[in-house]
């Protein structure tokens, strides 16, 4: 259950050893600050802001605190959903039919998105008709299409749904989405997601055949992989860039596959491995 904001702020304070009038000071008199510890009185949002900076404590951290040490639910089901590495159906179903349950109870738009998303991956992956897949994804499509700018979310959203796209659709949701990210260049996580856009272009422009588009894209992602050490996603960027260079005549095409599944075999992702596997026979290289 989530606690109040006031008895959340009183627990902390005192395992960290600080006085009242340390953390209210400056920001509001110590009455107004008593007042809210103990009775959960309303303070201006700045003030709280610099609470939680006496405190020593990130707005993030406060929020999972306050929940009880857990995320609370909409961005566990996010979370959830932006971490697969790939498109795991029964995840997808498992994720869908709690999301359902809980928007029976409760209105959140983000979740009904999150909802139309995995209803469309799911098409996909049991039909693979990439245009009955797009059907559920018109609502979402509609409400992000309209911004001027894009938000975190919005971003991880548009970055999910990509390949659903006309590659030229896609890459200019692409040039959209990484003006938004360049607004969060101080958020490392941002920079993260460049990795996953990079990724899922590169898939569209290898489906189509554009190998040397696709090469360039696969590049940019492995520069990125490298410099947050992200082995995953690199070992799946050797392997783009693999089919790539083999689709190109380049006979270093088969080094790079190689490399990257020798990648996923030492992490020891042997799922992902499978279906790299099944990416590669599809455009069959061997060695």
């Amino acid at each position: 259950m989530r606690r109040q904001t006031g008895e959340v702020v009183a627990m902390i304070r005192k395992n960290k050893g600080f006085s009242q009038k340390y953390v209210s000071s400056h920001a509001i008199s110590q009455g107004t600050y008593s007042k809210f510890e103990k009775l959960n009185t309303r303070i201006r949002q700045s003030a709280f802001e610099h609470i939680l900076l006496k405190l020593e404590m990130s707005y993030d951290e406060f929020n999972y605190i306050q929940n009880g040490y857990e995320y609370s639910y909409q961005p566990l089901m996010l979370n959830r959903l932006f971490n697969l590495t790939y498109n795991d159906k029964i995840e997808l179903k498992k994720l869908l039919d709690e999301v359902t349950e809980y928007l029976k109870q409760n209105d959140d738009s983000i979740l009904k998105d999150l909802s139309n998303i995995c209803k469309s991956l799911i098409i996909l992956g049991d039909t693979n008709n990439i245009e009955e897949a797009r059907i559920p994804l018109q609502s979402v499509w509609e409400r992000l299409s309209k911004r001027n700018l894009l938000y975190i979310t919005d971003i991880y959203f548009f970055n999910t749904i990509l390949f659903l796209f006309p590659v030229e659709t896609a890459l200019e949701i692409r040039k959209f989405a990484f003006r938004s990210i360049d607004r969060y260049k101080t958020f490392d996580e941002m920079e993260r997601l460049k990795i996953n856009i990079f990724i899922n272009i590169s898939l569209l422009l290898i489906k189509d055949k554009r190998f040397e588009e696709g090469l360039i894209e696969t590049e940019q992602a492995i520069i990125l992989c490298k410099k947050y050490s992200d082995y995953l996603r690199l070992a799946i960027c050797y392997v783009r860039k693999g089919i790539c260079l083999n689709h190109l005549g380049n006979s270093e095409g088969i080094v790079w596959t190689e490399k990257g599944k020798y990648i996923l075999t030492a992490i020891e992702e042997f799922d992902i491995l499978k279906v790299i596997d099944d990416e590669i026979n599809r455009h069959n290289i061997t060695k």
